[in-house]
Parts: structure tokens; sequence; C-alpha cells
């Protein structure tokens, strides 16, 4: 029998990450919800109470607009913790555009399928599909644990980061189980 929860969970991922790159008034495109990149393509943490840090490419750290003066390692450490975010975002919109892909390439399988009087073969079409999307989730939990690593190695070299580092070991363990 056929199991669309697959292709529609593609789908939904899909629409989700086509969701999350849009621009919230004008400057930040959303990676997840305390966390995003800005149209200078520079990592900005949100804390619970809503103040941000700003972490460039280059391992610079400003904490709500003031620059904060950091080390040789601590700007390494930084630079580690942006590349982790960007790889983040990568693998997750190519993720989501896998999603959607294999959802559009399951609704022709049906329809296909159906019109052909041949049912049977939907499975077939839209599996090996959601495979390489299931493939690619995986790089996006993965990447979720590097920089869920890289953001605890920057709170311990720069104290004043630390209520920026909300990424949560649950969120880790969410996305491997989901």
């Amino acid at each position: 029998m056929l199991k669309l929860h697959t292709p529609i969970l593609a789908l939904a991922l899909g629409l989700l990450a086509a969701c999350s790159t849009g621009n919230q008034g004008g400057t930040y495109s959303s990676a997840f919800q305390h966390l995003s990149i800005d149209s200078n393509g520079n990592v900005i943490a949100l804390a619970h109470d809503g103040s941000k840090a700003t972490v460039t490419a280059a391992g610079a750290l400003a904490i709500n607009t003031k620059s904060i003066a950091v080390t040789p390692t601590q700007r390494q450490a930084l630079e580690n913790y942006h590349a982790a975010a960007i790889k983040l975002l990568d693998d997750g919109i190519a993720t989501g555009k896998a999603g959607l892909s294999t959802g559009m390439h399951a609704i022709g399988a049906v329809v296909s399928g159906l019109a052909s009087g041949n049912p049977d073969s939907i499975d077939a079409k839209v599996n090996a599909r959601a495979d390489k999307v299931s493939a690619l989730a995986e790089n996006v939990c993965t990447d979720l644990a590097q920089l869920y690593a890289a953001q605890g190695r920057v709170a311990a070299a720069i104290p004043a980061f630390k209520p920026y580092a909300t990424i949560a070991p649950q969120e880790i363990s969410d996305c491997q189980t989901h």
C-alpha cells in the first residue's frame, strides 16, 4: 500500500525551507528560531531576552552593535561558529529544495499511477527520491550538532556570548529522531 507520509513530509520540508528564506523587515533570513543570517552573511544569534550578537566570517563579534575585542583563539572559535551556521543554512536549503522536488514528483507519480491504472508503481517512483531527502536531512542533523559544539566553544571562550548560545542538546536529539 502507498505510504504518502514520506512524500508529504518531503513536500512540507520543501515548503518550510521556501518560507524560511524570506526577509523579516528586510534584514534577516531566518535559519532557525534564534539564529539568522543577515544580508551581509553575518550570523545573528538572538538571546532569549531579544538582544543580538553578530558574528562575521572573519570572526568579529558585536553584541547589540558594540564590538567586542577578541583574542586570536577566540576569533578562531567565532570563525568556526560562523562556518558551522552557514553550513547548516546551506544544507537546510538544499534539503528543503530536494524535499519540494520530491513532493512535486510524488504528486506527479500519484496522478500518473492512478491515471494509468497502475497504483503499485507509485511507491517505487517516490521512495528513491525520498531516500535522498532523508540522507540530506541527516546532514542537517550533523550540521546542527556541529553548530551546537561550536557555540559551546565560543561560550566557553567568550563569557559574554553565553546568552546567545541558545541551541539546546534536546534539539540535536530531536533532529536525529525525526
